[in-house]
């Protein structure tokens, strides 16, 4: 199996994190004014955009932490049974990828989910330590939406509420 770049990751775990429903403009046609040689263009790379409960549009950078299951739900389409390309983050892949996105004022925050990798508490797991890397080492002050992970101890539950 290669070895997939940083980009590639991006590019597959930002498409597979568009059924997580809840960014308004998850899925939606981006512009591509390259073409025209002009300015604006975007690229699929995992950035949505959400709304505060005040209106506010909020930038994030919507991924998923792994699109390998260990489930095989018949309506996800990244069940162990489904025929996807797969990719899987490290934990300081998604801090630096978020960093990065921030410092250059691409996203305001990090929406994160993930396939269950092992186990729940496993999962889980990595996605608090990405919160807490994320809050405590990089002082980062931006939104964090962890989804949580059926089945993930009551410990790991709170500290992702901790976190995020």
């Amino acid at each position: 199996m290669a070895v997939l770049s940083v980009r590639e990751k991006l590019a597959i775990l930002s498409d597979a994190a568009k059924y997580d429903a809840s960014c308004a403009s998850s899925g939606s046609a981006r512009r591509d004014s390259l073409k025209s040689g002009g300015i604006g263009s975007t690229e699929g790379s995992g950035i949505c955009h959400s709304y505060a409960p005040d209106g506010r549009c909020i930038s994030l950078l919507k991924i998923l932490l792994t699109n390998f299951c260990i489930y095989d739900c018949s309506y996800c389409i990244n069940r162990s049974s489904s025929n996807v390309r797969r990719a899987r983050f490290s934990v300081d892949e998604v801090v630096r990828l978020t960093m990065d996105f921030y410092r250059r004022n691409y996203i305001e925050g990090l929406f994160l989910s993930s396939g269950v990798i092992r186990s729940p508490d496993k999962t889980m797991g990595e996605m608090v330590e990405v919160a807490r890397r994320l809050r405590i080492e990089e002082k980062f002050g931006g939104y964090i939406h962890l989804k949580t992970i059926p089945e993930a101890s009551a410990e790991l539950i709170e500290k992702a509420g901790r976190y995020a």
